[in-house]
């Protein structure tokens, strides 16, 4: 009998629980570079179009742009598992997603930033 060995890699997982919303977004391939097998990967959990001020959405799904741009998902509202991104989200970005909470290597949310002091 012949058999065949491939190694596959299961696709990474940046949520941190089934609570979110994702919408449509159109990834540009412009400024990717490519790997050392010859594509143009956008990695899970890029914050687009960029990690400041104008962030719209947290790229869902490791997404090929090799051929050009392609459409994929981003979450707008939920919970991220911060250590499953591959750079970490700037204040600015994280202003610009306040329905989007970025949670430690647990799964419960850091709660700190809705606590408010004062009169």
């Amino acid at each position: 009998m012949r058999y065949k060995e491939i190694t596959a890699t299961a696709p990474k997982e940046i949520l941190a629980n089934d609570h979110f919303v994702a919408v449509p977004y159109t990834v540009p391939a412009a400024g990717v570079e490519t790997n050392t097998d010859g594509y143009k990967i956008v990695p899970a959990g890029t914050i687009l179009p960029a990690n400041d001020a104008t962030a719209v959405g947290v790229l869902l799904h490791d997404t090929d742009v090799t051929d050009g741009d392609r459409t994929d998902a981003i979450v707008v509202h939920g919970f991220i598992k911060s250590s499953a991104l591959p750079t970490a989200p700037s204040a600015a970005a994280k202003a610009a997603l306040p329905l989007v909470k970025f949670v430690g290597n647990s799964t419960q949310p850091d709660y700190t930033s809705f606590v408010t002091t004062g009169t």
